[in-house]
């Protein structure tokens, strides 16, 4: 699905009529294209999360409970995929004492988050239930992407382009002008990817992909003659 939009804006050089101008006289144009595609590339982000009176318990449940994870979501993921360890973090956890009184550690707390890359978008519920049942106790969210953005980057530019062109030359028409080279072009592009949290079920956890959607602008600049 492809959604164009268009602003347009003239610029005339305050002296494009006198002999000798500033600045030749132009037509600015700007083309906007938004294109949707189907991803080809989930992120699963879950976490180990452990608590315990001292740092080395709290350390050392959880790379128990991390180890366990990794081998069962490497078993799921196979050669579809990755699984790299994004965030790790042992932080201490406070009482809540009455005004006045300092608060003292109680015990420690450690998150281990990791990332699994999927490319086979059939797996990614059965990635979180896995996670779920062996020993991942927080589902950080889920993310869909595209493996190459480059194609459908060049498109979005292109057509965007094409708009712009299309525009200038018909303004230049309305005003009984011409346009002439390309003085100026920049571009912008924007990634907008789907994003949702997750929640373990009984049955295989539902998931849908939605669009990844790639939104380029082109800024064109064409000098004009009579």
């Amino acid at each position: 699905m492809k959604i164009t939009s268009i602003a347009i804006t003239l610029a005339l050089g305050s002296a494009c009529w006198a002999q000798t101008p500033s600045r030749p006289a132009s037509i600015t144009a700007v083309g906007t294209t938004i294109v949707s595609v189907t991803p080809d590339l989930a992120r699963v982000d879950v976490s180990v999360v452990t608590q315990a009176g001292t740092a080395q318990d709290a350390t050392q449940q959880n790379a128990s409970q991390a180890g366990a994870l990794i081998t069962a979501l490497q078993n799921i993921v196979g050669s579809n995929g990755g699984i790299k360890t994004i965030s790790y973090v042992l932080s201490p956890i406070y009482n809540n004492p009455p005004a006045g009184q300092t608060p003292a550690i109680i015990g420690y707390m450690v998150t281990n988050t990791v990332e699994v890359t999927l490319t086979d978008l059939s797996r990614v519920g059965k990635t979180i239930d896995t996670a779920i049942q062996n020993g991942a106790n927080r589902v950080q969210g889920v993310s869909f992407d595209l493996q190459d953005r480059n194609p459908v980057i060049s498109q979005a530019l292109k057509s965007a382009a094409a708009s712009a062109r299309a525009q200038a030359d018909a303004i230049a028409s309305g005003l009984n002008v011409h346009t002439g080279a390309v003085l100026h072009a920049s571009e912008g592009v924007n990634t907008s990817s789907p994003l949702l949290g997750a929640a373990p079920t009984t049955q295989e956890t539902p998931i849908e992909t939605g669009l990844v959607m790639v939104q380029a602008s082109v800024t064109l600049e064409v000098g004009i003659t009579l």
